[in-house]
């Protein structure tokens, strides 16, 4: 199992395709991990194919790295830093970073803090910006009491038997109790209440960062709002939008996400596929 040591934990990583292709990094949400990155339709194989060399790896608290229980080295700025000395380490230099829910909003904490070290920028889902957080933190809020109180696999069952987790289920999450049944109390815990306890930057900060970047969004999602899409898309100096038809759509769609995300990592010009409301063209 392929690790790296980097402040303080070891860091599990996978590597697709060859080292002369353009780089990829690749990082997963909330709850994800490497293994889990297939059921939201991102194909790490598949992509290194297209011809890039792609890396991807758990972050702290997720899948197979460590952890910490301190909530402070899960904040945006801590996962930033470990994101930043993953690339040091396996000496890559400007890559394309795809980054998707909590792996955005850290991507976007990377671009202010080490600017030089990213190349481009795949923002997939980006985390609530501002009031939005609000309902994130209700719901993924809820779900830390509910590990910490009853463990992962009693929590699970419990959360997957509300009405708002069998519409989601219903909308394309198939295998969701399983999913939240298997992460770690003892790091997820601490993980979740981290990431919500602080906002990212004001968006204005975004403003800032020069790197190219697509922003991937769509509607009807509370937890990674259209709306921080849009705003990172007006304020950003060099973004473009591609709004899904539905929250389901890349999931559903991986040959077309594996396709898009090759061609932006290689440098090519890429416009993206725009939704059927006017409103919500690039």
């Amino acid at each position: 199992m392929p690790t790296l040591r980097a402040r303080g934990i070891d860091f599990y990583y996978e590597e697709h395709g060859r080292s002369e292709d353009p780089p990829l990094l690749m990082a997963h949400g909330l709850l994800g991990s490497v293994a889990e990155a297939g059921r939201f339709g991102e194909r790490a194989a598949d992509i290194a194919a297209l011809g890039t060399h792609v890396v991807c790896y758990d972050a702290r608290g997720h899948g197979r790295s460590g952890f910490t229980t301190h909530r402070a080295d899960y904040s945006w700025s801590s996962l930033a830093e470990d994101m930043h000395e993953v690339l040091r380490v396996l000496a890559i230099d400007h890559p394309t970073i795809y980054g998707g829910s909590m792996g955005a909003g850290t991507a976007l904490m990377l671009a202010l803090a080490h600017p030089e070290r990213a190349g481009r920028l795949i923002l997939q889902s980006p985390p609530p910006l501002g009031s939005d957080i609000r309902a994130a933190r209700r719901m993924l809020g809820a779900l830390a009491v509910f590990y910490q109180l009853f463990g992962t696999r009693l929590a699970a069952r419990i959360v997957t038997s509300l009405p708002p987790m069998r519409r989601i289920e219903r909308q394309g999450a198939a295998g969701m109790r399983e999913f939240l049944a298997r992460q770690r109390r003892e790091a997820i815990v601490p993980a979740i209440r981290g990431v919500l306890a602080n906002r990212l930057m004001p968006p204005e900060r975004f403003a800032e960062i020069p790197h190219p970047t697509l922003i991937l969004t769509h509607p009807d999602d509370v937890i990674h709002p259209l709306a921080s899409g849009e705003i990172l898309h007006r304020t950003m100096p060099h973004a473009k939008l591609a709004v899904a038809p539905t929250a389901t759509h890349w999931q559903e769609h991986p040959d077309e996400l594996s396709q898009l995300v090759a061609a932006f990592a290689r440098g090519e010009h890429v416009e993206p596929p725009r939704s059927e409301s006017p409103a919500h063209a690039c």
